[in-house]
């Protein structure tokens, strides 16, 4: 009797010793895979605020492209630059994107076809009424001095989202 009271002891002692080694081992696991998303989380907001100050490099260079190529009676005060758009299957029509100057709807400029180190290429489509007309001689004496640079929701049919 003694003999089977020791063997159903052994027997209740290993299972909770393989139970609590178990559990200690979920623990761990999930330990580690909590660690590692937030090891994720923190590079993707790393590379997320890189993304940004990028983007707002490329905003600063679309915005003072169309300050030196576009001029009108108003002196231009704010430039919104929307996103970028790929055009074509896997960006195969290059890249665009639209600018509206100082918050006019008829001042919304479509289409500003951007080279490859995102710097415009070429004028886009404007309203005929625009109160600015583009010239082809940049005027290389102004710059982006007192002038407000913003990201413009628009999208690619001139309207806001």
């Amino acid at each position: 009797m003694q003999r089977k009271y020791k063997l159903v002891m052994i027997v209740v002692i290993s299972l909770f010793l393989i139970g609590g080694a178990s559990i200690a081992i979920i623990k761990g696991v999930e330990h580690l895979r909590f660690e590692r998303q937030k090891r994720q989380k923190a590079e993707l907001i790393k590379e997320s605020k890189k993304e940004v100050r990028n983007q707002a490099k490329v905003r600063q260079k679309i915005a003072l492209w169309v300050v030196q190529h576009y001029e009108g009676e108003e002196a231009i005060e704010k430039i919104g630059v929307s996103k970028i758009y790929t055009n074509g299957i896997f960006g195969s029509a290059g890249e665009s994107v639209a600018v509206i100057i100082n918050g006019k709807e008829k001042n919304i400029i479509d289409g500003i076809h951007l080279g490859d180190d995102h710097i415009p290429k070429e004028p886009g489509a404007r309203f005929e009424n625009s109160d600015y007309k583009y010239s082809n001689e940049p005027l290389l004496n102004k710059d982006l001095n007192g002038v407000d640079v913003y990201y413009w929701r628009g999208n690619n049919n001139g309207t806001n989202e």
